[in-house]
């Protein structure tokens, strides 16, 4: 069937025509504020599309025309009723750019090729099981009542830049558990009100959330569940830089109050149009006010037509700008400005795999008193933790197994709430411009533990001798050791005192030398004045006081000092002083090896 059905609307048959061509079917009237899809409820039969008639196009729609191919685009169009393709199968492309769906659309269980939902407003959208071949895009969307792409197969990447997404009947924002990405997954700037579930998602290459806004429900612990996330590439938990902040030629770079200042009136914007539309809980229009890419010099490949030189130059209502796109860029290290990725409530993380890195930078936790940011036995090679501001809950990264561990000692919290049990990593590195000493380290530990656990020590000091640092090595497992004396009852603290005092624990072989060095001073003094009889009164060695309180506190040193009786406490001294010399030569001798091993 060639023509368009008899009872379909002058809109919808051209649709028709346009579907056959994969040409651009634009109902839009070209002014933002009249385009906006937050009031396409008012929109009339002009711009006016039955959701059936899409489902129609993509289901069973026109063979293509000669050299060309079948492709449903659509923009600025009001959709009336649900559009329904549960369980359908269409390969043709689908674009739809800043329309309004009145329903909702369903695409569980579909089978699709590649599929664009750009700029549009719909109160829901459940993809469950949706099977794509190329990307899924859902950039600067507004969606009330939530996604759901449950066990969702997306061929190549998935967009969901500035997306604004509210909660479900079950507190849901984003629902994707089970999720597969081929390629890239995307929600830079994210805004979900409700709970953004990634549980037992697998993405191929990297998955960003750049200045993400993520807003837990009351009642729910998790503002950000992916539990047993698998990611290929990198995972940007990270601030996001506003391109309009970043110098380019001819423009002057926009500071950081004027983009506050753009993001305030924004919001106050979209809060004034959502309670136009009264939508409860949410207060998000579009896209955070940001117009979609056909607002701005006509259409792709026509942005020029029907300018004069001068309004083609410019653009027609301004000066020239980059063009926009939906797809990430710039991914090298994340400045300290720009808009933080923000969490208000939990973050799980448990048994995640992070293929290259995963990154936390310029990233604000704001947790309540049972919330966390759980890392629980994450794999990465490497976990970047630079953030300017702790969270304001627990960190726990017990049994976690990480390579380099890149950290700055204010990104943790400092009030007895991070959990390092069983957590390992190969080593650490400070971020480039970055210094901090060993003191730091083991103030980390020491503010960071709730109570004494020797594992978190152990590991620090294990991944400074794989440096090369033994000595700070050394420092480490003295702090230990101070530490755990704290915990001890009273008998036990005055010995661990004791021993650390004359030892170090071990770990100060210098102080057992200066120890070793006084008792010799106290012997000869004693036994210059009180000097010992001789065993042997006809055969004994010449006297000397010096040399017999060495041989006493150096018992493995014969000096030749052998023949003399000491009584009474001078017996004492004497026996005081072997035993003093076995412990704290000993304690000499392994400092000294350690060195030599060294060298």
């Amino acid at each position: 069937m060639d023509e368009a059905p008899q009872d379909w609307s002058p809109v919808e048959r051209r649709l028709w025509g346009t579907f056959s061509r994969s040409d651009i079917c634009d109902l839009s009237a070209g002014d933002p504020v009249l385009d906006d899809p937050a009031k396409g409820g008012d929109w009339g039969l002009e711009r006016t599309v039955r959701a059936d008639v899409l489902a129609r196009l993509l289901l069973a729609g026109p063979e293509p025309e000669p050299g060309r191919v079948r492709g449903l685009k659509l923009v600025g169009a009001r959709i009336t009723g649900r559009l329904w393709l549960a369980g359908g199968r269409f390969e043709s492309f689908v674009e739809l750019h800043d329309c309004h769906f009145d329903t909702g659309a369903v695409l569980s269980e579909a089978h699709a090729g590649t599929v664009r939902i750009d700029g549009c407003w719909l109160p829901r959208l459940d993809a469950s099981r949706l099977d794509t071949a190329g990307d899924l895009v859902l950039a600067r969307c507004t969606v009330p009542y939530g996604v759901r792409l449950t066990d969702a197969q997306i061929g190549t990447d998935l967009i969901a830049n500035y997306l604004t997404v509210g909660a479900d009947q079950y507190g849901r924002g984003f629902s994707a558990d089970g999720l597969t990405v081929h390629q890239d997954f995307e929600a830079d700037r994210l805004e979900c009100d409700g709970e953004l579930s990634l549980r037992t998602a697998r993405v191929g290459g990297r998955l960003s959330l750049r200045g993400a806004q993520l807003h837990g429900r009351a009642g729910k612990p998790n503002c950000f569940n992916a539990a047993r996330l698998s990611v290929g590439s990198t995972f940007y938990l990270t601030g996001w830089r506003d391109p309009r902040t970043v110098t380019a030629v001819g423009r002057t770079p926009q500071s950081s109050e004027s983009a506050e200042a753009v993001e305030a009136t924004a919001a106050a914007e979209a809060a004034a149009l959502a309670q136009a539309n009264n939508v409860p809980d949410i207060r998000y229009s579009r896209g955070h006010g940001n117009p979609g890419p056909y607002y701005r010099r006509g259409l792709p490949g026509q942005r020029t037509q029907g300018l004069d030189e001068d309004e083609a130059a410019e653009g027609g209502d301004g000066p020239e700008e980059p063009e926009e796109t939906v797809y990430g860029q710039d991914f090298g290290e994340d400045p300290a400005t720009g808009t933080p990725f923000r969490a208000f409530g939990g973050v799980r993380l448990d048994d995640a795999r992070f293929e290259s890195a995963c990154l936390i930078n310029n990233a604000e936790f704001h947790l309540e008193e049972k919330q966390e940011l759980s890392l629980r036995r994450i794999q990465t090679p490497e976990l970047r933790f630079t953030c300017r501001t702790p969270p304001t809950g627990t960190v726990a990264l017990s049994r976690a197994r990480i390579g380099n561990l890149v950290d700055i000692p204010e990104a943790w919290p400092r009030n007895h709430k991070v959990r390092l049990t069983g957590f390992a990593y190969e080593s650490l590195r400070p971020p480039e411009g970055a210094y901090y000493t060993i003191q730091d380290r083991i103030s980390w530990l020491d503010s960071a533990l709730d109570k004494f656990h020797p594992e978190p020590y152990e590991q620090l000091a294990a991944a400074l001798r794989r440096d090369g640092s033994d000595d700070d090595a050394r420092h480490v497992l003295y702090a230990k050791q101070q530490r755990r004396a704290r915990t001890l009852p009273l008998p036990g603290r005055f010995w661990s005192r004791l021993q650390d005092i004359t030892v170090g624990y071990g770990y100060r072989p210098g102080r057992a030398a200066l120890w070793l060095l006084a008792a010799w001073a106290v012997g000869t003094f004693w036994f210059t004045g009180h000097p010992p009889a001789p065993v042997k009164p006809d055969e004994h060695p010449h006297w000397n006081a010096a040399l017999y309180a060495a041989s006493l506190v150096l018992p493995i040193v014969n000096l030749g000092q052998d023949g003399w009786a000491p009584a009474g406490f001078g017996q004492w001294l004497s026996a005081g002083m072997v035993l003093t010399g076995w412990v704290l030569a000993s304690t000499v001798v392994t400092g000294a090896t350690r060195v030599l091993q060294r060298g």
